[in-house]
């Protein structure tokens, strides 16, 4: 799985896509929508997604930076 900004007329949205391979062909299937990008950002959101999702990750570690 993986996280993807997909645009959708003047909006990107946040989507969480898996790819499954079917008939010897790749194909991704969302798995959610997590909302409008610019709207995520604007709000903090998408920094508490990651700190939310950091919590269960064993390899990989998210430091806090800011710019």
């Amino acid at each position: 799985m993986f996280v993807r900004a997909k645009k959708s007329g003047d909006y990107e949205y946040l989507q969480i896509v898996e790819n499954q391979r079917i008939d010897g062909q790749v194909r991704q299937r969302v798995v959610a929508t997590l909302g409008r990008l610019d709207i995520l950002q604007a709000t903090g959101k998408v920094d508490a997604i990651l700190s939310s999702c950091a919590r269960f990750a064993q390899k990989v570690s998210v430091i806090d930076a800011h710019k």
